[in-house]
This record gives C-alpha cells, sequence and structure tokens, in this order.
C-alpha cells in the first residue's frame, strides 16, 4: 500500500487501533518495532549477523504437530502480515519470517525459517518463510514456487 493511501486510510486504522484489547495493541507495536529494526539490519548488515537472530542453520524445527496454541500461532501471521501492508518501509518475507520467528520463540514455539530460490528468466528470485510444526505461517503464498537452499530453525 503506497504511502498516500496508508495516510488516507490513517484516521481509520488509529481508531481500530484504539479500540483493540491491550495485549494486541502491545503485540501490534512489537511487530511494528521489530519489523523496523529487522528491515535497517537487512540494509546495513552482513547477512550472518541477522541469521545469528534466526537460530541454527540447516537444522529442522518439529515438523510434528506440536501441542501449542495455535491461535496464537495465526493470530501473529495475521498481524504481521497486516502490519507489513501499513508500514512506510518494504517489509518483504524475510522480515516478515524474522519478525515471526522472535515472536513466537518468545512464547517458546518451535519455528523454522526457509529460504528458497527460482529461476525467473536468467534472474534469480529468492523467498523466505515461516513454518510451525508442518504448516508455512508466513510466506506460503508462493513458497512451492521455490527450491529450499537453506533453513534455520
Amino acid at each position: 500500500m503506497g504511502r498516500a493511501t496508508t495516510m488516507k486510510y490513517l484516521p481509520e486504522m488509529v481508531r481500530v487501533f484504539l479500540q483493540k484489547p491491550s495485549e494486541d495493541k502491545w503485540r501490534l507495536l512489537r511487530i511494528v518495532t521489530l519489523s523496523f529494526g529487522i528491515r535497517m539490519m537487512v540494509l546495513v548488515l552482513p547477512f550472518r549477523r541477522l541469521a545469528a537472530l534466526l537460530g541454527e542453520q540447516n537444522s529442522e524445527g518439529n515438523k510434528k504437530h506440536p501441542g501449542f496454541d495455535w491461535l496464537y500461532v495465526n493470530t501473529v501471521s495475521r498481524q504481521i502480515k497486516n502490519v507489513s501492508r501499513y508500514v512506510p518501509w518494504t517489509s518483504n518475507c524475510l522480515v516478515q519470517a524474522a519478525v515471526g520467528k522472535i515472536l513466537l520463540r518468545k512464547k517458546s514455539i518451535e519455528s523454522t525459517v526457509s529460504f528458497g530460490v527460482k529461476k525467473k528468466g536468467r534472474k534469480m528470485e529468492a523467498h523466505a518463510w515461516l513454518t510451525v510444526g508442518p504448516r508455512i505461517v508466513l510466506g506460503g503464498e508462493t513458497a512451492d514456487q521455490f527450491v529450499e537452499v537453506s533453513s534455520f530453525s
């Protein structure tokens, strides 16, 4: 969503935000803050620094159906997607997956950030997605088009 469109809907967004329960408000503020921080890391730091936040490379998380609160996982996923549409910086798949990983880790929920590539004409395209158990919870819209090359759990 462009800056002009975001500004157009800002009063409505503020009204909706103020009506949310305090737990949701705090989580949304954490999402915005983490999204900005991770975006800045992507722009200025080598990837290995961001990778350190994501966990151990090429280790698989628990692929079974873990017994935790799927409602929380789905809420966090939905809120990250929504916030990403309205922030004035680029909040791409990598930023979203990293934010999700950090928030779920705070609740001791195992997750895996996967990276994939695909060839598009003469160029390579990359994508990141977040899985919890057997489900892709962020970035799953196009993940099946990519070949996984690395993961962090």
